[in-house]
């Protein structure tokens, strides 16, 4: 693995090369270049029953795909026994917070000879071909670019080949382990080592075969050919996969694909509908369609339906005014299974609003973290400043409602004009502090524009009359601000 301060000096990628025994064909070794570690843990909204395409689309961390990895390291051992073995009990070696603990049984003893006890850390040893898969989508797709500049496509990266090792402290270490048949690779990559000694084999092609194997195992019905080449048949099952593990784990059986054997019992499954690529923008009052069972989000986009069978199911969401989605998941027992949805707006004209929450009537005391809700379904959170701010509403009247704990929930309406930003502010107000909303309104009303407003038993009430075609004016005869 490169670090950034490295690369700041070349201008051109130097590869790496490992010359070690190569199960199962030849492989050209590439390298990744990472801005931070890919594999710290980290709570996004996907991590737990995602699928391994979840985690590449909406976390900037692998950690939630290492149940797989390991599922799929368990079985590179059944493919090829004692092939690779644990450093986490050797004295003195230390592991990175997201490195798996897999190495090469030849280059634990080489690793183990070197240290001798002594306190060594370890950043990154074996990548299981999981991690890769998400590492290559983020660098492929733009994503996550304060952690990975440059990913290899699974199945060539040089930390899957189960013989490399990185350590931060490498010029402490570089004599040593050099010594004990491990090759520095330079300044390309300081902290880099692969071994080369008495018993190193390169596991990359084998690592494919262990999650096609792991794949068949669980889809009879769908099989893939089990030849140790990354393609675009595995790449999709892979994207397919649950990030907590195949329901059917590792087996070193003489049967490289037995049958699973049905298992006559009920999920229940769990998501979120939300809008374009941003999981907070919830959608409330989605209809989602499982089968012939469905079910509608809450009011925070939540859904939840209970008593589905096991296996691959077609989650579709609807709501009038968005184009209608579908999502693929296999549910599983034993893990929570999610499939949040994302939602487009149909085609049509959309205006940005904008807009404040105040205190009463002074709009320079502002409240923060004030839940504001569209009558759209949309909800945002004011910011530090109070501000908040929804990037695209459906041209039409829409109603803006303001809500935060110890005041007074209140709504305005606002039409919203295409293509230009729309203010819609809102005033909230706590306790006594509700007489002195009105200002210098009354309840006969004054008109602002478009907007007439009344004082009702101390309470501002706004509407604005252009959302029905009309405009604020004073009745003649009783003195009364109203739409006309």
């Amino acid at each position: 693995m490169r670090r950034a301060s490295v690369f700041a000096l070349f201008a051109l990628l130097v590869a790496c090369t490992t010359e070690v025994t190569v199960e199962g064909g030849d492989h050209d070794e590439d390298e990744d270049v990472f801005l931070s570690d890919p594999d710290l843990p980290d709570r996004m909204l996907f991590a737990a029953g995602a699928t391994v395409g979840d985690v590449a689309r909406t976390a900037c961390s692998t950690a939630g795909v290492k149940p797989l990895a390991q599922q799929l390291l368990a079985e590179v051992n059944c493919l090829r026994p004692d092939t690779l073995t644990s450093i986490a009990s050797i004295p003195g070696v230390s592991l990175g917070a997201g490195a798996l603990p897999q190495l090469n049984v030849g280059a634990a003893r080489g690793l183990r000879a070197a240290n001798r006890g002594e306190a060594i850390t370890i950043s990154s040893s074996t990548r299981a071909t999981a991690q890769q898969y998400v590492l290559y989508y983020w660098y492929q797709h733009g994503r996550c670019t304060s952690v990975v500049s440059l990913a290899a496509k699974p199945g060539r990266s040089n930390h899957e080949s189960g013989v490399a090792i990185d350590v931060p402290s490498y010029s402490a270490w570089k004599s040593r382990l050099t010594a004990q048949g491990f090759r520095w690779l330079g300044s390309s990559d300081v902290v880099h080592f692969d071994y080369q000694g008495a018993g190193a084999v390169d596991i990359r092609s084998l690592a494919v075969k262990a999650f096609q194997r792991l794949w068949n195992r669980n889809h009879p019905s769908d099989r893939i050919a089990e030849d140790g080449v990354w393609g675009d048949a595995t790449a999709s099952r892979m994207d397919r996969s649950p990030a907590g593990g195949f329901a059917i784990g590792p087996s070193c059986s003489g049967d490289p694909t037995p049958t699973p054997t049905p298992t006559p019992t009920t999920v229940s499954l769990t998501g979120v509908i939300y809008e374009g690529s941003d999981t907070s923008a919830r959608v409330a009052g989605a209809t989602v369609t499982v089968g012939a069972r469905s079910t509608t989000a809450s009011a925070d986009g939540v859904y939840t339906l209970t008593g589905l069978p096991t296996g691959a199911v077609t989650i579709t969401a609807s709501k009038s005014g968005y184009t209608t989605a579908t999502v693929d998941r296999v549910l599983a027992t034993g893990v929570d299974n999610w499939g949040s949805v994302s939602l487009t707006r149909a085609s049509g004209a959309t205006g940005r609003l904008v807009g404040v929450i105040y205190r009463g009537t002074d709009a320079t005391a502002r409240i923060a973290g004030a839940t504001v809700r569209l009558s759209t379904g949309q909800t945002a959170t004011a910011d530090a400043s109070g501000l908040y701010t929804f990037p695209a509403v459906a041209a039409g009247a829409v109603t803006i409602t303001a809500s935060k704990t110890g005041f007074t929930t209140r709504s305005v309406t606002r039409t919203i004009a295409a293509a230009t930003e729309n203010w819609g502010s809102v005033g909230l107000s706590t306790g006594a502090a509700l007489i002195d909303e009105c200002g210098d309104v009354t309840a006969a009303g004054t008109c602002d524009g478009a907007i007439v407003s009344h004082c009702d038993g101390g309470r501002l009430v706004q509407v604005d009359c252009a959302a029905s075609g009309q405009t604020c004016g004073i009745d003649a005869d009783e003195g009364y601000a109203d739409c006309q």
